[in-house]
């Protein structure tokens, strides 16, 4: 009999995509989010589905009634948070899940991190002993559940392992999409084809989806994997205006990348900018919104998308955004989308296909 895994925030970006790889590989998936959540792209797919709020132990330990495996990517990430809501999201719910899931003796339990927790790099690319010293409140809050994951293997046994993700993208990706796909579209539509950019800039590499969802569950398959973590990161470190060059080729743009940007007033205007009022990004996003509405009232696309630019991203500006992925390499992942450059390809056909995006 198959083993059973249960996937907690199911209905996040994330957790679709984890479950169909399990799916693939034959496991039985049992799918928990907050009763209140969407679960549009976890049903049909198969799986289990049991509403649980993780919070309270009561309900984590019936979700895990009969699991043999847990992979928690439960959380939030939402800039305009309060440092409780964020505690509550991103640490206690982590606690609350190891406790149901040592009651229910599962014989592994891959916890969701993030690469935002080692901040500033103080050497690059960053593997996994670079020192954490992360700077805003989702990162910090990510570090405390991280540990408390992992304290729960060292002090208690639970057979932990940790998966740190660089920034993702891929088919239905919301949050990040707003800057890399709704900014560059609304130039476009502006009449606004070519654009000069940086010479080079920060280093900075990004994972597809299905490799964050597959190197997952490879994680989760490999006793030596327990205890230790992982960065999940493709093979394609760009300095910035390379980066932004291959984000806009595919959307109709073309770009020069000619501009001496000094990376020393790059980190100065991400500190500065990290210390504006909320306003002014509430402010910027009401624009982009409603600048975006037009695109999507005149192209009759599907609104999902949603470009803001929040506080936390300014953090992105203080130095190498460039992770070492060798360790789950050297555990015998392989990459299915290694260059970002056709893993973001074929993403944007997804969104154009999808009437996300127009065509150009």
């Amino acid at each position: 009999m198959a083993d059973t895994v249960l996937v907690t925030g199911a209905c996040g970006f994330i957790g679709p995509y984890i479950i169909e790889e399990l799916l693939r590989k034959g496991y039985s998936v049992r799918a928990t989010d907050l009763p209140g959540a969407d679960y549009c792209d976890v049903e049909g797919l198969g799986c289990d589905v049991a509403h649980a709020d993780l919070l309270r132990i009561d309900e984590a330990m019936a979700a895990m009634d009969g699991v043999d495996m847990v992979i928690n990517t439960a959380a939030r990430m939402n800039y305009y948070l309060t440092r409780p809501e964020y505690e509550l999201a991103n640490y206690h719910v982590t606690v609350t899940a190891c406790e149901a899931a040592l009651a229910a003796g599962v014989k592994r339990f891959v916890h969701f991190s993030t690469c935002d927790t080692y901040g500033p790099p103080e050497r690059t690319p960053v593997d996994e002993s670079h020192p954490q010293h992360p700077i805003n409140l989702y990162s910090i809050t990510k570090l405390l559940g991280e540990q408390a994951a992992l304290r729960y293997h060292a002090r208690r046994g639970l057979p932990v392992s940790v998966i740190r993700p660089t920034t993702v993208y891929g088919p239905r990706c919301v949050y990040v999409m707003g800057l890399f796909l709704a900014i560059p579209v609304m130039l476009r539509e502006l009449g606004l084809r070519k654009v000069l950019l940086p010479r080079d800039g920060f280093l900075g590499n990004l994972v597809h989806a299905e490799d964050i969802a597959g190197a997952t569950v490879f994680v989760m398959e490999k006793d030596e994997a327990i205890g230790e973590a992982y960065n999940v990161s493709d093979d394609s470190s760009m300095p910035a205006g390379e980066l932004i060059e291959a984000v806009i080729a595919p959307l109709g743009m073309e770009a020069r990348r000619v501009l001496p940007v000094s990376d020393t007033l790059v980190s100065l205007a991400s500190r500065l900018g990290s210390h504006l009022p909320r306003a002014v990004f509430s402010r910027v996003n009401d624009l982009l919104q409603r600048r975006w509405d037009r695109v999507v009232f005149d192209h009759r696309l599907v609104p999902m998308i949603k470009p803001r630019f929040d506080p936390g991203f300014t953090s992105f500006g203080r130095g190498d955004y460039d992770f070492d992925n060798s360790k789950v390499k050297a555990l015998g992942y392989e990459l299915r989308h290694p260059d970002f450059r056709l893993g973001w390809e074929q993403t944007v056909r997804w969104y154009m296909d999808n009437e996300w995006i127009p065509r150009y």
